[in-house]
């Protein structure tokens, strides 16, 4: 499976890691634009909405994505980067994705960020609402 569970702790743990790592990007408008997108699932996670509805994410999100994802590993060739990756998806107030940062920008993140633009999820607290999804590739 591509999508290792998560506790909301670790969740929040790896939310918490990508900010560390993302402070040192050399890209001013990538720090800043990950930066906020990080900053935004934290402030997300830390209100009872915001928990509930990464729990209901966290099953909902294997279901409807696990297969184009899988089909992203395939499509890449023997010895690619399977290193684990972190993706924020910006919802609007329906659950459509407006946008998706990954990061690291390996060839598999980039595929999965394809695969999620045009992604659907449950309606989320509120409009403008990140999420962060930790993907741990096996090899």
């Amino acid at each position: 499976m591509i999508l290792s569970s998560m506790t909301l702790s670790s969740r929040f743990l790896a939310c918490l890691a990508a900010v560390v790592v993302l402070a040192c990007l050399c890209f001013a408008a990538d720090k800043k634009q990950l930066s906020d997108a990080v900053a935004a699932c934290e402030a997300n996670l830390k209100t009872p909405a915001g928990k509930q509805y990464d729990e209901s994410l966290s099953k909902e999100f294997p279901a409807k994505y696990l297969p184009s994802l899988k089909q992203c590993k395939q499509s890449l060739p023997e010895g690619a980067n399977m290193d684990p990756f972190d993706m924020f998806l910006k919802l609007d107030g329906k659950g459509k994705v407006q946008e998706v940062l990954v990061y690291p920008e390996t060839p598999l993140a980039l595929c999965a960020r394809t695969a999620l633009l045009a992604g659907q999820f449950s309606s989320p607290p509120h409009d403008d609402y990140w999420v962060n999804i930790h993907m741990h590739p096996k090899h």
